[in-house]
């Protein structure tokens, strides 16, 4: 196994090359990021306990919108966790098709994109003074792709977080591999 990254890792084989990228890891964020869990947790609790006390409607009414905005960031504080403690992106290119998976604890979808069709594999240009770009790259979230194809006209994106040394020495083993 060959490592071209801080967290880039290949293993190439005569007719496949495996890449893995593992996510990010700060061990002091992923605490707060569990406590954030923990706290938004408890505080849809007490929430949720207040709609069998309450008997205007209209609270109750608000508190189950309330609860349904709290489930949404429940989730995706929870998926986060997840990633950051055992996420990991997986690309297979062979012959003819290129394979992604965005791994959490061995589940995820495997996406299947044939060669002949990824056109203009290239770097994600950042935008400066961006605010999204920011929440994309901050720890919290999923997100801060550095590459991308367009394939049959539509972007798709992959390279979690990468710092852009890493992301062109990905970029440069691809492309590569796809022309080979």
């Amino acid at each position: 196994m060959e490592y071209i990254g801080k967290r880039i890792s290949i293993k190439r084989t005569e007719s496949e090359l495996s890449i893995v990228i593992l996510s990010l890891i700060n061990k002091l964020k992923s605490r707060f990021l569990f406590l954030w869990f923990i706290l938004w947790s408890i505080s849809g609790i007490i929430v949720l306990s207040q709609y069998f006390i309450m008997h205007d409607p209209n609270t109750k009414t608000a508190i189950i919108v309330w609860m349904g905005f709290w489930a949404y960031f429940e989730y995706k504080i929870f998926h986060a966790y997840l990633w950051r403690k055992s996420g990991k992106e997986k690309i297979k290119i062979n012959d003819k098709k290129l394979l992604y998976k965005r791994d959490v604890s061995g589940r995820g979808k495997i996406k299947t994109y044939e060669i002949d069709f990824i056109k203009d594999l290239r770097l994600i240009e950042p935008k400066e003074n961006s605010f999204m770009e920011d929440l994309n790259n901050s720890y919290w979230v999923i997100g801060g792709e550095k590459l991308t194809f367009d394939y049959y006209g539509k972007e798709i994106k992959f390279g979690l977080q990468l710092d852009e040394a890493d992301a062109k020495a990905l970029l440069k083993l691809i492309m590569k591999e796809i022309k080979r």
